[in-house]
């Protein structure tokens, strides 16, 4: 059994602060603040915004550059070279691609969320907060591109330990290991489990747990691992988008379905999907029911771009957009109200949403 340790890393000092300013500019007088939520909708907040302004094309490259530059200490075995990955859905229809699916979640586990990653999509599977708890378990799941192979030896984060390897039964018959805190210690910094292994194509996967507590954790988490499908398929959205010119490039979507829903706990999903035009970035909101009561929504003439947001609704949906860079985004579309335009909503029936998004 081991104990969660309070070692921060860089990146969770980073969402902390994130989340908070969101909280401090939206809570209310005498509202306690709540740090896990806080960590949370930060975390989101920062991946939105790290992966908006980047085009897909300029960020699997960045990724892939990365990733080959990392050192290998402690990286013995050499797997071989992994087939290409299945070319039979793509991205060019739909802006949400997923290659590997959760066969498996422990009960409470109130759904799974896609969320963008360096040019692909991670998923984030979100539990209840258990009985006398105060931080909901996450779960996070990611397949390396073909051709990449994760590496350990690096620090943890800057002035921290360096990672290890550690021998974790195979999973799906396959080579998998811990990346842990020290030879032998399989759990990394601040009680978070991470674990690898390579799929039935020679890919990597690679699954993180967070707040993923109880003596059973490495158990339940190595369980999800087996039960998982290893298969591209492109998840349905709630829109189609038509008539988007050439220099116009899309940059990344999301889809947030999990229980609560960060920033907007009432509502049962939100979706984002992120654009580029001549530098500058355009994000688009479709939501169930009527446009947010936000910043823009109350204050149109706000001197702050970013505060403000052209919304429509139909068919039981609204979708928003705005962009930090204000109306000056939407020239190359004719404006907003143009851009919102190339939306078709296809309700909240998910039966009715569809793939082929971008056409």
């Amino acid at each position: 059994m081991h104990h969660p340790t309070d070692e921060p890393t860089s990146e969770a000092l980073d969402e902390l602060a994130e989340g908070l300013a969101e909280l401090a500019a939206s809570t209310a007088p005498g509202r306690g603040i709540d740090i896990a939520r806080a960590m949370r909708d930060g975390r989101l907040r920062l991946r939105r915004k790290r992966l908006a302004a980047a085009g897909t094309v300029a960020v699997a490259a960045a990724a892939t550059v990365a990733v080959s530059l990392l050192p290998s200490v402690g990286d013995r075995a050499q797997s071989p070279a992994p087939a290409a990955a299945p070319a039979s859905v793509e991205r060019a229809t739909d802006p949400l691609v997923v290659e590997a699916s959760y066969g498996w979640l422990p009960a409470g586990f109130t759904g799974v969320d896609y969320l963008p990653d360096h040019g692909g999509t991670v998923l984030r599977a979100t539990g209840r907060i258990p009985d006398g708890g105060s931080l909901a378990p996450i779960v996070w799941l990611k397949v390396y591109p073909a051709g990449t192979t994760p590496s350990t030896g690096r620090p943890w984060y800057p002035g921290g330990p360096r990672q290890y390897r550690v021998q974790a039964a195979p999973v799906g018959g396959r080579p998998a290991y811990w990346v842990g805190k020290g030879p032998t210690t399989a759990w990394a910094p601040g009680g978070d489990w991470y674990l690898r292994w390579q799929t039935a194509d020679g890919r990597w996967a690679e699954m993180q747990s967070t707040y993923l507590t109880g003596t059973d954790a490495q158990q339940t988490l190595h369980r999800i691992a087996e039960g998982v499908v290893v298969a591209r398929r492109a998840v349905p959205l709630a829109y189609r988008i038509s008539g988007v010119p050439a220099p116009v490039k899309l940059a990344s979507a999301d889809l947030l379905q999990a229980q609560p829903i960060p920033g907007d706990e009432h509502l049962p999903w939100t979706s984002s999907v992120s654009f580029t035009v001549d530098g500058m970035s355009i994000t688009t909101t479709i939501r169930p029911g009527p446009p947010p009561a936000t910043k823009g929504a109350a204050a149109p003439n706000s001197p702050r771009p970013q505060d403000r947001q052209t919304c429509l609704q139909a068919h039981g949906l609204s979708v928003c957009t705005n962009s930090p860079y204000g109306v000056n985004a939407y020239r190359a579309v004719g404006g907003p109200e143009a851009w919102l335009k190339k939306f078709t909503l296809l309700g909240t029936d998910r039966r009715a949403w569809t793939a082929d998004v971008l056409g």
